[in-house]
């Protein structure tokens, strides 16, 4: 089973703000939709587990999305705000004129056994829609495999934030903790074909122009921090740290203002010695807000409070620390 995930960057072109592509780490072998389908029936766990989701089921023979219940986008929707609420930001809300684009995508994506923010026209499928939510979204893609089983969209939205295999971005979780976002999408398409073999497409849509201006109320967005679910802490991923500079403006985040060059790292377990830190390493592109400092600490123990200090950094052109304290939980 491959289980792919691929996500779009937000860049800045002279004064205007302007959609930019990244495919690292998207990928998957191109193929035909053949008889992939659902519905049609193979009377699989699979499909029978699937079948909830939607009020119109998907068929990717026919090229139709589908339709997700109301249920499932809120559900998706709680995930989202449940998530940033542990984060210290605010709750987003759902954008249903952005379905058709994260629905189309999901169909291309399943359709064509591939992930890509610039789908070609002469994919199976392909919509001017699905091209929009290519541009906007966070896209996963799990199989094809005649053994995958059903993910939850709970599940996708978590590793998506974890963005185990993506660090060197980190742009899945920083577009979900972006703390200027306002609005989501969520799309997802499952299909079995009359052989067996199934594959599931998601996207979440997350890239809106609207969404640079602020103003936004925290000086930092840290992972993990606080009392945070070990659910969202799965597969041990690399930790992060982002600085806000301009609370009024997203990307005017960037190494102008926030510069991790000479950043320390300490992670500090209460009553013991110092974790070893490592990987330590500034990004500045604009996946979300445009800074983010990675690292790794080794030997998190759970249900233990850490104390994380993030030691000069220059803000605003004045070296600055922050210190915050998580602990995972069940």
């Amino acid at each position: 089973m491959t289980t792919i995930h691929c996500l779009a960057r937000w860049g800045v072109s002279s004064a205007l703000a302007a959609l930019v592509l990244s495919t690292a780490g998207c990928g998957g072998s191109a193929g035909a939709a053949g008889d992939t389908g659902f519905g049609g029936g193979t009377g699989s766990a699979f499909t029978t587990a699937a079948q909830p989701l939607y009020t119109a089921v998907p068929d990717t023979s026919i090229c139709r999305a589908g339709t997700l219940t109301a249920a499932e986008k809120s559900g998706a929707l709680a995930t989202v705000n449940a998530i940033r609420a542990a984060h210290g930001l605010a709750a987003v809300a759902y954008e249903a004129a952005g379905d058709a684009e994260v629905m189309q995508i999901s169909l291309m994506s399943v359709a064509n056994s591939a992930l890509s923010h610039a789908p070609p026209s002469n994919w199976n499928c392909y919509s001017a829609a699905g091209q929009q939510g290519a541009t906007s979204s966070n896209l996963y893609l799990g199989g094809p495999s005649a053994f995958l089983t059903l993910a939850s969209s709970a599940s996708i939205l978590g590793g998506w934030l974890a963005d185990v295999g993506s660090e060197a971005t980190l742009g899945h979780r920083r577009w979900m903790l972006d703390p200027f976002l306002k609005q989501i999408a969520f799309g997802r398409v499952d299909a079995e074909s009359a052989s067996g073999v199934r594959t599931t497409a998601a996207a979440l849509k997350v890239i809106y122009a609207a969404d640079d201006a602020g103003p936004v109320t925290p000086d930092y967005v840290a992972y993990p921090v606080g009392n945070y679910k070990k659910a969202y802490f799965q597969g041990n991923p690399i930790l992060s740290f982002t600085a806000i500079a301009d609370k009024s403006s997203r990307t005017a985040n960037g190494i102008a203002k926030v510069d991790f060059g000479a950043a320390t790292v300490s992670v500090v377990p209460r009553g013991g010695a110092a974790l070893a830190v490592s990987s330590v390493s500034p990004d500045y592109v604009g996946y979300g807000v445009p800074n983010v400092l990675r690292f790794r600490a080794t030997g998190i123990t759970a249900g233990v409070f850490h104390d994380v200090t993030v030691a000069n950094v220059r803000v605003n052109g004045v070296l600055r620390s922050y210190s915050y304290t998580f602990r995972l939980v069940d």
